[in-house]
């Protein structure tokens, strides 16, 4: 263990001083030259960074404590999974090593209970006088510990159990128990605690718990199950089993909601979609922010001991919607503040106004032509009727003298058609009133219009005196409207059309616009003359404003209700016909997919809302915005020819977009990449402008985001040019176009060559492999090319061996790419198999690029390779954020020692330092390789300090399969030479 530490100490001070690439991106005597003013802050964390409470909580911190400003060193003591006497001492030696190399620290920011506990426990060697303010603590002992203590305040993380408790009872008002999930973790020791506080609170609820290190997983899944419908569950801490298994947040809620047939509490953040209902949560990022706070206060002068612990914790309700639709949970029964997340929402819901709006005017057509079909169906009726009235009338009076009864029985007939004619009238008039028409009258002759006087009252009630058609109209309408009825009479009398159809507007008492449907025919009498005119007014107004909101929406973008897509083709369309000159911009929100997944896409949408009010802001005469789609924006400018004009509406977008937005409480930077192009300059095709913007803006975001690129020819130039590249590999994989060159590493003892390494090469092409390998990685084609690679060295090995060299294992570089092959265990085992090679002879290098995330399914797929047999080595080790936390649990064999970390070691005055890294490394049992090797003396210092093997050109550079063969038995020793 004592090894281990000095090893510890060792890399640290190595990293922090020699290492190109060290946790800052600049030299020791650059950070003290660049940062006099900046505040020193270091950050423990209880738990590791990718714990679920670790990253708002450091967001939060962040937010107050901004990089510019302030240097926070973040550190994690990854309690969850090492709480060892000798993990703790380690990170104990760490942190000593940190204080006493690194400039002093202006204060401490402990996250959790361990972590204060350790600040506690060390304050006096390690904190002395340094002001320590804690967050996320939950232990009500340890805060009454740290409350006597000098130089410590904080923040609590109080969980809201007792509000959790009273919404379990307001949603099952039968429940007579409650059982709380906890486990003996720190974590859990302090939440059981405040959960049993409660229990004389709540006399009607028999308080229960289920101690999760009392019981594997799988026993705590079968008790859970069991719980009947008279108890609230509420789930605290959930992390150690009894046979020290762990288990995260999302993988225990849904273990739980799998077996519950009750909904489940939560008071901390996590297992909101895995199945758990949630309730009243703790927000780590205010709690972050609000420690953070503290600190400020402190560094503005306030005595830390006159700043008392903060016990009131920053708490929200959020529910899972889903959950409350599967236990059938009204609303209702939730707090007003409660925000319910999931939630999909229906068309009709999102629009039921237009949806209403839509069903009405389709309900009023429907009746409308149905009233109008049966009008002129028992119009026609009644002619017919009263056509044979009038041939029987005609017959009667001829036949008067025949007979009395005749006559009578005549008389008869037509008082009934009477009678039927006098129903209709009646229907006629229900059909009239029940669709809110109005009838109208013309009689030519007099020249008099009547209209019913429902529809001219709410207009003007002295309408309903006037009779004469020239004053009625000149009342009612205006000049144009007057002239369009009287132009559609003469069309009609003069047989131009065969009825009366014209849509007007009038205006009513209160100075509204409401729209009216005239329509009509005329009626003749028997030599053909127009007699009268009759027919209907409706009221169309909706229907009007319905047919503006639609034509608005195709124009218009309906959530910021900028101008849309269509709209700007058509104004750039304009443009260019016109030969105007300006710019178009493209601009694209950066990272705004993890919004939606990480908020949901309702606060997606609100966020695209604000930035739209945002850059409306900035619309002008000479610029216009528009909404391109999803996170996309185009502005139009106009009337600059330059860049440097540009570059103006530029530097206001930036200022806008350096305000950050909130969204559930929490404060958002956002950044854009954005594309512009020229017209007439680049283009004056309209589609070729919005490729090229399109083009400069993919530019941007393929090089790391946040920036705004011209289009110009050699952008387009540099995409095709991947593209070539692209479709050279890909022509490679299928015509024989790749080839391997092996180059030796050698035992620095024996001189011999012990192994080689395969490097990919093209045929015929001299074309660099960092940069066709970079192509490939990004294009997904590294999957096949990493299994031809594969095979190529299998079956070269076997080739070696049926002409009689002795197997030494061969090198294949892995990119953290080929991890989504999930097939490649199988094709290696199965290559293997097929060649008959033994899979020690087979070394798989991996840079440490590929564990930063340490992801379960990175370690599974290496743990899978060294139950197969092969071998694992850590190439590059010294280049990127090489760490000997790595090397605790990633199984590999040999480290490789980048070429420019040998270099700057080994020509030290002291060389001492590159024989403690391998001895180092030696005492974890692990080989140790040197590359880049060209010098004799770089040799015999690697010699001297017990280096294993040497790669470089020292010995010999990359060879071709038949140039191995010559030096496959070679000793190297004697090539030697001072």
């Amino acid at each position: 263990m004592h090894k281990i530490r000095t090893f510890l100490g060792i890399i640290i001070c190595l990293l922090l001083t020699f290492a190109p690439n060290n946790l800052s991106g600049k030299s020791p005597v650059f950070l003290a030259a660049g940062n006099e003013e900046k505040k020193n802050i270091l950050y423990i964390s209880s738990y590791n960074e990718n714990f679920l409470s670790v990253p708002e909580q450091i967001e939060g911190v962040r937010s107050v404590l901004r990089t510019e400003e302030y240097n926070v060193d973040l550190e994690f003591m990854d309690s969850k999974r090492f709480v060892s006497y000798n993990s703790r001492q380690l990170f104990h030696d760490l942190i000593k090593y940190k204080i006493e190399h690194l400039p002093p620290y202006d204060g401490i920011i402990v996250g959790d209970d361990y972590a204060l506990q350790f600040a506690m426990d060390y304050q006096k060697e390690l904190f002395a006088e340094i002001p320590i303010v804690f967050l996320g603590v939950n232990d009500t002992n340890r805060v009454k510990e740290a409350e006597g203590i000098p130089y410590i305040t904080g923040v609590v993380e109080e969980l809201s159990i007792k509000e959790n408790i009273q919404l379990g009872i307001a949603l099952n008002k039968a429940a007579k128990r409650i059982v709380a999930i906890v486990d003996d973790t720190l974590t859990g020791i302090g939440d059981k605690v405040q959960y049993y506080s409660l229990e004389e609170q709540f006399p009607e609820l028999k308080f229960e718990h289920i101690n999760v290190s009392n019981y594997t997983f799988a026993e705590v899944e079968n008790q859970v199950s069991n719980i009947d419908d008279d108890t609230i569950l509420l789930y605290l801490s959930m992390y150690t089993d009894k046979t020290g298994a762990n288990i995260t947040i999302p993988e225990a809620s849904r273990v739980l909601s799998r077996a519950a047939r009750v909904p489940i509490l939560r008071a901390e953040v996590g297992g909101i979609g895995e199945g758990i209902l949630g309730g009243k949560m703790i927000s780590y990022y205010d709690s972050g922010a609000i420690a953070a706070k503290l600190l400020l206060k402190v560094f503005g002068g306030t005595p830390i001991d006159s700043i008392p612990i903060i016990h009131e914790s920053p708490n929200n309700y959020i529910i899972d919607y889903n959950v409350l639709k599967k236990y059938d949970i009204p609303v209702r029964l939730l707090p007003s503040d409660t925000q319910i997340v999931g939630r999909k929402q229906s068309f009709i819901e999102q629009h039921p106004v237009l949806t209403g709006n839509i069903v009405l005017i389709f309900s009023l057509s429907a009746l409308v032509i149905i009233l109008l079909t049966s009008d002129n169906i028992r119009r026609r009726k009644m002619d017919r009727i009263l056509q044979e009235s009038h041939e029987e009338l005609v017959q009667t009076y001829e036949e008067l003298t025949a007979s009395e009864e005749e006559l009578r029985l005549q008389y008869e007939i037509s008082q009934k058609h009477m009678e039927e004619m006098e129903i209709l009238n009646q229907k006629y008039g229900i059909a009239v009133d029940s669709t809110g028409c109005a009838v109208w009258e013309y009689d030519v002759t007099l020249r008099t219009l009547s209209i019913t006087e429902e529809f001219l009252y709410p207009l003007n009630p002295k309408l309903a005196e006037m009779k004469d058609i020239d004053v009625l109209l000149d009342n009612m309408l205006c000049q144009e409207d007057k002239n369009l009825v009287l132009s559609e009479y003469n069309r009609y009398l003069n047989g131009e059309t065969d009825k009366i159809y014209i849509e007007l507007s009038l205006h009513n008492r209160n100075n509204e616009k409401i729209w009216v449907m005239l329509s009509g025919k005329g009626v003749f009498d028997l030599q053909g003359n127009v007699m009268s005119l009759n027919g209907l007014l409706i009221d169309i107004t909706q229907i009007k404003e319905q047919e503006e909101y639609i034509k608005y929406l195709a124009g218009n973008d309906y959530l910021t209700k900028l101008p849309n897509r269509m709209s700007f083709m058509e104004k750039l369309e304009g443009h260019l016909k016109d030969n105007f000159y300006g710019a178009v911009l493209l601009l694209d929100i950066d990272n705004f997919k993890t919004i939606n997944d990480t908020l949901g896409h309702l606060n997606g949408d609100r966020l695209l809302t604000v930035i739209a009010e945002r850059i409306n802001s900035l619309v002008d005469e000479d610029l216009k915005a528009y909404r391109f789609g999803g996170d996309e924006f185009l502005l139009l400018i106009t009337d600059v020819k330059s860049e440097e004009a540009v570059e103006v509406y530029l530097n206001k977008l930036r200022k806008l977009f350096n305000e950050p937005i909130s969204l559930l409480g929490k404060e958002h930077l956002v950044s854009f990449s954005a594309g512009i192009t020229f017209f007439p300059k680049d283009s004056r095709d309209m589609e070729r402008l919005l490729i090229n913007v399109d083009t400069a803006m993919y530019y941007v975001k393929s090089n790391g985001k946040g920036n705004c690129m011209f289009y110009s020819d050699s952008i387009f130039e540099d995409i095709r040019s991947k593209a070539e590249i692209e479709d050279i590999l890909r022509g490679a994989l299928k015509e024989d176009g790749f080839t391997l060159l092996y180059q030796p590493q050698i035992n620095v003892d024996t001189g011999e060559i012990d192994e080689f390494e395969a490097l990919l090469r093209l045929k015929n092409r001299n074309l660099s492999p960092a940069k066709f390998i970079e192509i490939a990685e990004v294009s997904g084609i590294i999957i096949e090319i990493g299994r031809w690679v594969t095979k190529e060295v299998i079956r070269q090995m076997a080739e070696w061996r049926k002409k009689g060299y002795p197997l030494k294992p061969v090198a294949i570089n892995f990119s953290g790419k080929q991890l989504n092959d999930k097939e490649y265990i199988s094709f290696l085992s199965n290559t293997l198999k097929q060649y008959n090679i033994n899979p020690k002879y087979i070394e798989i290098e991996i840079t440490e690029s590929i564990l930063m995330e340490e992801t379960d399914n990175t370690l599974a797929f290496l743990n899978q390779l060294k139950e197969m047999g092969l071998k694992i080595a850590m190439d590059d080790f010294g280049t990127g954020y090489s760490s000997l936390n790595y090397l605790t649990f990633i199984p590999v064999d040999k480290i490789k020692l980048d070429k420019s970390l040998c270099e700057k070691f080994i020509n030290m005055d002291n060389s001492s330092v590159i024989s403690s890294l391998i001895s180092l490394v030696h005492s974890l049992n692990l080989i140790i390789t040197a590359e880049g090797i060209e010098e004799p003396y770089q040799y015999y210092r690697l010699k001297e300090g017990g280096c294993d093997l040497i790669q470089g050109y020292l010995f010999s550079k990359p060879v071709s399969c038949q140039e191995v063969e010559e030096i496959y038995n070679e000793n190297f020793s004697s090539r030697i030479v001072l």
